[in-house]
């Protein structure tokens, strides 16, 4: 018996789809079986065994399906065209999922590859800012000793010239005081002779 299954939905490529069909083929023991991808939404399988395999076969395709998988219709016809040995079709499509896996791969290095290379550039710009950072702290670093230099240069300068005006002023109540004391007596000499008491 052959027949022809369509398998239509919004999710039922590219999730493993034909290669569930072809392990439930296997599992029913289907002598003929290969399945394709149609459009974007659509599965189709022809297949063929003996009428109690084919029926068993689609009874489980009614109730099961891969996980994920988003079906909104399930169709089944009679078909009399040609139908692949199964062991061919599953010859077949292992080379095709095998070059889809290489391609996968191939296309993973060249991701892995790119995001070495944003890795190296990012570390390099790391190094970069680093050496900004400790050019920076060893600027920071002379600035301030610097500073301290000139803190302590006008802290010496401050205190030279306290003491210079705590001379200048030792000085100068010396000579006030000096004066005073000549004043005093002034007085005193001008009141002796003026008679003033």
């Amino acid at each position: 018996m052959k027949r022809k299954l369509l398998i239509k939905g919004k999710k039922v490529q590219d999730i493993g789809y034909r290669m569930f069909l072809l392990s439930l083929a296997s599992e029913h023991d289907l002598t003929g079986f290969q399945a394709r991808n149609v459009g974007k939404n659509v599965v189709e399988a022809v297949y063929e065994g003996r009428d109690d395999e084919v029926r068993a076969f689609e009874a489980d395709v009614r109730e099961l399906m891969p996980e994920g998988a988003e079906v909104e219709e399930i169709h089944f016809e009679d078909y009399d065209g040609p139908v692949k040995d199964i062991e061919k079709f599953r010859s077949y499509f292992t080379t095709l999922q095998l070059g889809k896996m290489i391609e996968v791969g191939v296309g993973m290095l060249q991701r892995q590859d790119i995001m070495l290379q944003k890795q190296e550039l990012m570390l390099q710009r790391q190094e970069e800012t680093l050496n900004e950072l400790r050019a920076f702290r060893e600027e920071s670093r002379r600035n301030q000793e610097l500073m301290i230099k000139k803190l302590d240069t006008i802290s010496l300068r401050q205190e030279e010239t306290l003491n210079e005006l705590r001379g200048v002023r030792g000085d100068l109540r010396s000579f006030l005081e000096d004066r005073l004391a000549r004043l005093e007596r002034d007085v005193l000499m001008i009141k002796e002779r003026l008679g003033i008491k």
